[in-house]
């Protein structure tokens, strides 16, 4: 191992270290590397805080204008804007609605005008979606707000995860990632809690602070060194890799900017030559929708529909918008809003112990442990919800338990097998597909929970959603495979052949090689939309 360190000038620490199985120098920076990259992660994790503010926005609004919830004094004051059940589905549901055509600008935007500038633009509809709120007076305008965040949410994730995944260093890419992933659900609380001491109209304009917060810290980050490359700006892609390894001198950062150069031009020639046997795109798009029809993609990719739609329903997503007027319907013994909180709080700390356990426990038992404690739990509040004379608490402790079990593996699994289940030629075309419908899906649901409660009554609605979770256990027991520890080739065999999911589990002892189980997360992080 040869060892290159700073000079007293302070640049970066720079290991360079030379593997006998290797044909390329490996690069490791130091801490002042870390920190850089650390504050790309803070910066983006503003925009993403944002992000989770619009996943709560529905929740207020509805608990504030409906006409099952809203006070006295405002349908005096605001009598144009109060919502009926029509009206309140609509605006439960636009959002997840208009995902698929955000995520379609900007997968076309990320490549032509740069991550980091996408990442600026995307600020524009949130604050944008904010305004129409405060000032609305109509439920038209504030349709407007819901859809403009809705297409910015759509529009943010691509991104979001390709230029983390550009910029950082291996060795810290999973631990910023796990920071941007909890960022999400930090918004929500953060709405919750503005909502709890300001009204619905404060609330709006505080939280349109965020996206403008979000566009300063971005416009202190350079581009994505990858993505300059790409374009032939070598010059700007050097500076940019030099501030994300902690500002290092050119002779730091010149091993790992050759890398890079070389692989892109190998990338690129390995494209061209494929290009000319193709036709057009048309017909490259047509070639890969084919793959759906083999075994080895259409398995998985039934499995991830029928996923879907359990976790969408097991876990009780529909009725969330609804939240405020289902806690005054159980007389929860604490406020509404502050139950709300403690829902984004129970959020956070579910996904947090699920990234660090899932390792440790698989994936198979921890979604069959979440399906049947949210099965229990949300049965539970059906029973409840059939007299309403049990005391708050009990209603109270059941909805947390479902609250965590849900986000510490049902709403997580999708998304993790999500990188691994596909081969590789038709991943970002399966990726993106499975989720778009995951979009409709949760449309559909929250759409109809209106008319589910009509037509079922709580109780009802809370039944069907125990029984999908019931259903769901059992298919996953007998169809849901363990897949931690497995390499891409073993997933793809395993759904090209006729075994069972009980017999696919994890390797008796772990693999000390990694390398292919990381490429496996990163490709598929650049593909997730």
């Amino acid at each position: 191992m040869d060892k290159s360190q700073n000079s007293a000038n302070g640049s970066s620490k720079v290991d360079l270290i030379k593997d006998e199985s290797e044909s390329e120098n490996t690069v490791r920076y130091g801490n002042r590397s870390a920190s850089s990259q650390i504050m790309v992660a803070v910066a983006q994790n503003f925009l993403l805080v944002a992000v989770g503010m619009a996943f709560g926005m529905p929740t207020m609004i509805l608990g504030a204008l409906n006409y099952k919830t809203a006070t006295n004094q405002t349908k005096l004051e605001s009598p144009d804007l109060i919502l009926d059940d029509e009206q309140s589905s609509w605006l439960g549901s636009i959002l997840y609605l208009f995902h698929p055509v955000g995520a379609v600008i900007s997968g076309y935007l990320v490549d032509l005008i740069g991550r980091k500038t996408v990442m600026i633009i995307v600020c524009v509809p949130f604050f944008l979606g904010w305004m129409f709120l405060y000032f609305a007076e109509s439920v038209l305008i504030i349709m407007m707000g819901t859809i403009s965040m809705g297409i910015g949410i759509g529009f943010c994730q691509g991104p979001i995860i390709s230029y983390l995944g550009e910029v950082c260093e291996p060795r810290i890419r999973g631990s910023l990632t796990l920071i941007s992933g909890v960022a999400g659900s930090k918004g929500i609380v953060v709405i919750y809690l503005v909502n709890a001491f300001a009204d619905w109209r404060t609330t709006s304009l505080i939280s349109s602070i965020f996206p403008l917060l979000a566009i300063v810290m971005l416009l202190f980050l350079p581009e994505s060194p990858i993505w300059l490359i790409s374009k032939g700006r070598l010059t700007e892609a050097e500076q940019s890799l030099r501030w994300l390894r902690g500002w290092s001198k050119k002779d730091k950062v010149r091993v790992e900017f050759d890398q890079i150069v070389k692989n892109m031009a190998k990338s690129k020639e390995e494209n061209e030559n494929n290009s000319i046997k193709d036709k057009s795109k048309i017909d490259k798009f047509l070639d890969e929708l084919k793959y759906f029809k083999r075994q080895e993609v259409l398995r998985p990719f039934s499995m991830m529909m029928i996923l879907f739609v359990i976790t969408v329903l097991g876990s009780s997503i529909p009725m969330r918008p609804y939240f405020i007027e289902v806690f005054l319907t159980f007389g929860l013994p604490i406020k509404s809003e502050w139950v709300l909180i403690l829902t984004g709080v129970l959020a956070i700390t579910g996904s947090l112990i699920s990234c660090f356990t899932v390792n440790k426990f698989g994936k198979r038992p921890m979604a069959l442990w979440s399906i049947a404690i949210c099965f229990i739990s949300t049965l539970m509040l059906a029973i409840c919800a059939m007299n309403l004379h049990w005391p708050g608490w009990i209603p109270l402790t059941f909805f947390c338990i479902s609250f965590w079990i849900s986000r510490y593996g049902m709403i997580s699994l999708p998304w993790m097998l999500l990188s691994e289940i596909f081969p590789i030629p038709i991943r970002g075309l399966a990726c993106g597909v499975c989720a778009a419908l995951n979009s409709i899906i949760s449309f559909l649901a929250t759409k109809t929970y209106v008319n589910t409660h009509a037509w079922f009554g709580l109780h009802g609605t809370l039944c069907f959603y125990s029984f999908v979770a019931g259903v769901g256990f059992v298919y996953m027991y007998f169809y849901l495979p363990e897949t931690e520890d497995r390499t891409l080739q073993e997933i793809t065999d395993f759904f090209l052949g006729n075994g069972t999911a009980r017999d696919f589990k994890r390797p008796k002892t772990k693999r000390k090689n990694k390398e292919i189980d990381i490429f496996t997360v990163e490709e598929a992080s650049e593909t997730k939309l």
